[in-house]
């Protein structure tokens, strides 16, 4: 039984885990030569797969990891060979049906030096299904590789998420995270990445959006090994009815990144009295020439963009829309498909127009 005080889940046992039976694998080009794509469990070569690097990280606990390590039913194995490179993104979809309930992906990626590509996962769900997702995805950034992981979360009310990513980087790799939390009744959601050397570098843009009784956990951590590494955290969000959320933004400036820089930002919107946000940046610090920004935000929508908004003929919901729209924005358009962007919009517009 797992308590989590942070969001008031209490006595929680993970459900039966069934086998996920549908394709999940979607992509949008032959692969090249020297790139290796399997599912998890039918990967054959597994010296080239660091299996399961959790020494250091815990994310959302070892609870969730351990489950993970054992019950995977789901996930991919993706190694790309030194200097290959995948130019159109891999897409990795994940929707929970009746027959299809539970999700549990473990997913390991390595990119050896001078590799590059993009990887997408969108977990969804069927209405009426009380779908599961606990998933782990663990990246090995080699020199100057680099990575973009894009995660998209819109299951329904009635569902639950749980969330582990850690990446560990090289000299001057680059690992850029991507993620819109806009579902499920419970998210956990942690993104962890070791900056193990010189120069290397990563960036997090998320974007979240709580309606109803929703809550959501969320950490995002950098921590910095590596002299001269760059790290820096974006983060937007909106609430509103009764939902909660808790932020949690760390930089970690170890012993030995001399000249490291890292940032961190949230801003969210409050659109009703009854949510409740709390947000908790924090930069520790064990080396003396690094520099640490970090920055929280909250409060309601402009009460002038409102009126003026809809004094042009939109509603009230329409305008707090557009607003929001606005705020996403910068993080959405750097989804490169379209397709995800029109869903990501047509799911924001559903809940707060259509609700």
């Amino acid at each position: 039984m797992i308590t989590w005080k942070r969001i008031k889940l209490e006595n929680f046992s993970f459900p039966k885990i069934y086998d996920y039976k549908k394709e999940f694998i979607r992509l949008e080009e032959e692969l090249p030569l020297g790139i290796r794509l399997d599912k998890i469990y039918d990967t054959v070569d597994k010296t080239k797969i660091n299996w399961l690097n959790t020494s250091e990280g815990n994310g959302l606990g070892k609870e969730f990891i351990s489950f993970v390590n054992e019950f995977y039913n789901s996930g991919v194995s993706l190694y790309l060979e030194r200097n290959s490179l995948i130019e159109k993104p891999i897409v990795v979809e994940f929707n929970m049906d009746k027959e299809n309930p539970t999700v549990v992906d473990k997913n390991i990626i390595v990119a050896e030096p001078n590799s590059q590509a993009t990887i997408v996962f969108d977990y969804s769900t069927d209405e009426g299904v009380e779908a599961f997702h606990n998933g782990f995805t663990e990246i090995h950034a080699g020199e100057n590789s680099s990575l973009t992981i894009i995660k998209v979360q819109r299951m329904n009310d009635i569902s639950q998420n749980f969330d582990t990513n850690i990446a560990y980087v090289k000299g001057e790799g680059k690992v850029n995270w991507i993620t819109a939390e806009l579902g499920s009744q419970i998210s956990g959601s942690n993104f962890t990445t070791f900056l193990d050397e010189v120069a290397s570098e990563s960036n997090l843009s998320s974007i979240y959006l709580g309606d109803g009784h929703r809550k959501m956990d969320l950490s995002y951590s950098m921590i910095h090994k590596g002299p001269r590494s760059i790290s820096n955290i974006e983060s937007r969000g909106a609430l509103m009815d009764n939902a909660k959320k808790v932020f949690r933004g760390n930089l970690d400036f170890k012993r030995g990144s001399r000249l490291a820089k890292g940032g961190e930002e949230e801003y969210v919107l409050l659109l009703d009295p009854t949510v409740k946000s709390d947000s908790i940046p924090a930069l520790l610090c064990e080396e003396d020439d690094v520099q640490g920004e970090h920055a929280a935000s909250a409060g309601q929508i402009n009460e002038n963009q409102l009126f003026y908004l809809m004094s042009r003929g939109l509603s009230e919901r329409e305008a707090k829309k557009l607003i929001i729209e606005g705020a996403f924005r910068p993080v959405i358009d750097r989804i490169p498909l379209e397709e995800l962007k029109q869903i990501i919009d047509s799911e924001i517009e559903r809940r707060l127009v259509n609700a």
